[in-house]
């Protein structure tokens, strides 16, 4: 196959390096994996198609072993795995603009067979969802909206409480954010500064500083708490009247 908009025939390139005989049981293994691992998917962009898959970790393997097999006879194709929680693996597909067709393909083979589908609503993801795909509790939604990290979902005619799918990147900022040692003050003003470009910089920066000094802070202290270790002290009252303990008591 060329790089055709198609929906009855295979999405494997005709620059497959693949033998001919292989490339059947190739679309097998992708429709197989399409039909148990894949939740839902969206398409960003027409060069990027993004799969959410469940978070086993024989799915896991799975989709980096067919990415990596794929990768090395399509060369053009570029998968990113992501593990987002204890039970979400995300599926990043990209392609270059010359191969988007072959992303349609690939995109429409998964529809007739059920295997996903966009998301609920449109591209809106009920909360318990959104906690899954961002790796977070679901009470962890509602204390970013009172924090103003989070914007309020808006209703389903049911009442369920509906968030845009852009939430689960969002999200998954700020867990990275945290993890680098910004508070969720930092991480609003973080997010804040990304509509305006130029202030992750600064902000990184100072944070990097910051982590300096306590790692200095720190060193100081790992030193002291060896060098008491050594000592043998075993008695912070006579410790505190000993001028040669290692402890940094203050003396008169």
């Amino acid at each position: 196959m060329t790089d055709e908009h198609a929906t009855d025939a295979t999405w494997v390139p005709g620059s497959c390096r693949l033998p001919t005989a292989e490339r059947p049981v190739r679309v097998a293994e992708f429709d197989s994996f399409f039909a148990e691992a894949v939740r839902w998917f969206d398409r960003p962009s027409a060069e990027h198609l993004r799969l959410h898959l469940t978070g086993t970790e024989a799915v896991e393997r799975a989709a980096r072993d067919l990415s990596a097999r794929e990768s090395a006879c399509c060369s053009f194709f570029t998968f990113q795995i992501t593990r987002d929680g204890p039970d979400a693996v995300t599926m990043e597909v990209r392609v270059p603009a010359a191969h988007v067709g072959i992303l349609d393909a690939l995109t429409e083979r998964m529809r007739p067979r059920g295997a996903s589908a966009p998301a609920p609503d449109g591209s809106w993801l009920r909360s318990g969802r959104l906690a899954a795909e961002a790796g977070v509790n679901p009470q962890t939604l509602r204390y970013y909206e009172r924090r103003g990290l989070l914007s309020a979902p808006r209703r389903s005619p049911g009442g369920h409480r509906l968030y845009p799918v852009e939430s689960v990147t969002r999200l998954r900022i700020i867990k990275t954010a945290q993890r680098l040692g910004f508070t969720l003050d930092e991480v609003a003003d973080l997010l804040s500064a990304g509509h305006r470009r130029g202030g992750l910089p600064e902000r990184a920066t100072a944070k990097l500083a910051e982590v300096e000094r306590r790692l200095v802070d720190l060193t100081a202290v790992r030193d002291t708490l060896r060098a008491a270790v050594a000592a043998g002290c075993d008695d912070l009252v006579a410790c505190a009247g000993n001028s040669c303990c290692p402890l940094p008591f203050p003396h008169a």
